[in-house]
């Protein structure tokens, strides 16, 4: 690509000849950060300015554009009907089925750029007028409501996963018949799980592998028959990590209903206190990440503070979600089989890309929004296996390269280069996107960068049909055990006023919580799965101190529990030898 931008390749050279390491001051947060020698490599190599806001703020800025998890109806972008998908109407956007998106083509709506004004704008005002994928489903799911799914069957509002039989999951894969999975693998039968695999019968677990017939379990491997357990390893009878004998251990567990929120309740207070006062958690729950920090990371080589890493990820900087062979990027938001790709938003099988989102096979684009196996493509929307294009408008390769030449320079005069899109380009609904739920963003922090403010409520959004408001209960109508929630539940409209939204029980989501004895919640599902999420660790770093032998380290940030007691690599493995 040498010489085929020789305008701006001298104008961001200079730039970046004067840009040198040191203490550096957020823009939107004002924390201090340090601009190292290799984020200048960095942003040689990728050829932008250096960004002026802190990795944690660059974070949750690209989390912005993530759904998090959440439902709503927008409109059909032709017919007007009723469509669910996670952009929210209010933002803007409408939207198509997946079938009838990739069945258009999209490049007749161009957009008549004009050089004089600023690019964003025109971004903005282009993006409302191409559809957007309705779920981004990239296996058709069975009789599931899904989004981002790999191949649910009878599922019912998953995302990014592949289960059966389960309700309110994300990022689940290989699960069956259970309920609230957050990042867990491989579970069946279980209940309100956050970051685990291979469990079996278990319930409100957190970081535990390999568990059966258990509950209330932190950081356990390899357990069966334990209730409230923290960093154990083999064991069987804990008790609020007391060891019982089997005769002792079933008698008080028989003596405890979960299918009663009201005891469900008590045993949470009772967990969160033993995770307050007997827990230790470790620098990180990184599995194989071979000279990589971060977080979450099964298969890392060479990765700079990284976030959820998996099979063969390496030499990523600042990037979460990272799946498949994702080498070389930095600065990306779901970087799946992708290559030397610099600040995007889902960008799987891309490469060389830089400030995309929702881009698929994108190979050298720039600025460019949900386009598909598209190749030098600058500032294009919904384009599909095209190249040369800016603003969806075709051009000959020596055209295209000119007047990229030529808007790149502008753009880098007015500011504008180098920065991803402006919060106000998201379609989903602010308090529940992913800088809330995965970066641990307050709402000051929300406020700070921006973007849409609207009520969920909103042109619709939550509501598909008109019903008669006369058959509308409360969730304090809800019975508190599951015993006694009666079939003549299942389609009766339910009001939660403190999350101000609808919901009503599915008749299979019934028969499975008295299959499992799984107290009836009197909560909307969203919030349910919220709390439940945010209960782990957040793509965010902060340093800290071993609380064992004071030595420095570099951790992911956790917003619920920002007091825990945390332990070096070398103090958490002798405790766990001691003690698990």
């Amino acid at each position: 690509m040498a010489n085929r931008t020789p305008h701006f390749d001298a104008k961001i050279q200079a730039l970046l000849d004067t840009v040198q390491p040191g203490p550096r001051t957020c823009r939107l947060t004002g924390e201090a950060w340090e601009l190292t020698s290799a984020h200048v490599q960095m942003y040689r190599k990728f050829q932008v300015p250096p960004l002026d806001i802190s990795p944690n703020a660059v974070w949750k800025w690209l989390a912005y554009f993530d759904s998090g998890y959440q439902f709503w109806w927008n409109r059909h972008a032709e017919t007007g009907e009723p469509v669910l998908t996670f952009h929210h109407p209010a933002s803007g956007v409408r939207v198509l089925p997946d079938a009838e998106w990739h069945a258009r083509d999209f490049s007749s709506l161009t957009y008549p750029y004009d050089p004089s004004r600023p690019f964003f704008d025109q971004m903005r005002e282009f993006e409302k007028q191409v559809p957007f994928l309705a779920t981004y489903n990239l296996k058709e799911p069975e009789a599931s409501t899904a989004f981002v799914s790999l191949g649910d069957k009878r599922s019912q509002f998953v995302i990014a996963s592949s289960t059966t039989d389960c309700f309110f999951s994300n990022g689940s894969f290989g699960s069956e018949q259970s309920f609230l999975l957050f990042l867990t693998d491989n579970a069946s039968q279980c209940h309100e799980t956050v970051h685990c695999s291979r469990l079996f019968r278990c319930r409100y677990a957190r970081e535990s592998h390999g568990c059966i017939d258990s509950a209330f379990l932190f950081d356990c491997r390899n357990c069966k028959n334990c209730f409230g357990a923290t960093n154990k390893r083999n064991r069987e009878y804990m008790f609020l990590n007391e060891q019982l004998t089997k005769e002792e251990y079933e008698r008080r567990v028989a003596a405890i209903d979960l299918g009663s929120r009201a005891v469900v309740a008590q045993w949470k207070e009772a967990f969160e206190r033993l995770l307050r006062e007997q827990a230790v958690w470790p620098e990180s729950f990184s599995l194989k990440a071979e000279n990589s920090t971060g977080e979450y990371l099964n298969g890392a080589t060479d990765c700079t503070d990284c976030f959820y890493a998996a099979d063969a990820t390496a030499e990523n900087a600042y990037c979460a979600w990272s799946f498949g062979v994702s080498q070389g990027n930095a600065f990306c938001w779901g970087p799946a089989n992708a290559r030397d790709t610099y600040l995007c938003v889902t960008t799987p099988k891309s490469s060389g890309s830089k400030f995309c989102y929702r881009c698929m096979g994108a190979d050298g684009c720039e600025y460019c929004i949900q386009c598909a196996d598209c190749r030098f493509c600058f500032g294009c929307i919904g384009l599909k296996r095209k190249e040369y294009c800016m603003f969806n408008v075709q051009y000959s390769e020596e055209e295209y390269w000119r007047k990229v030449d030529e808007l790149k320079c502008s753009m880098l005069e007015r500011g504008e280069y180098g920065h991803f899109f402006p919060t106000a380009f998201a379609t989903c609904y602010v308090p529940e996107n992913g800088a809330a739920l995965w970066c641990g963003a307050t709402p000051g922090d929300l406020a700070r960068l921006g973007g849409n403010a609207f009520d969920p409520n909103a042109e619709g959004a939550t509501v598909k049909t008109a019903f008669d408001p006369s058959a509308m209960r409360s969730v304090s109508d809800i019975p508190d055990s599951i015993g006694d929630l009666g079939d003549d539940w299942a389609g009766v409209p339910i009001y939660d006023a403190e999350a101000k939204r609808s919901f009503s029980f599915l008749k299979h989501e019934i028969e499975l919580y008295r299959a499992l004895r799984i107290a009836p919640p009197n909560r909307h599902f969203i919030p349910r799965f919220i709390e439940a999420a945010t209960a782990g660790q957040a793509v965010a770093f902060e340093k800290r101190a071993c609380a064992n032998c004071s030595k420095p380290l570099t951790v992911s940030a956790c917003p619920r529990y920002p007091d825990r007691r945390i332990y070096c690599r070398e103090c958490y493995l002798s405790h766990i030898e001691q003690n698990g």
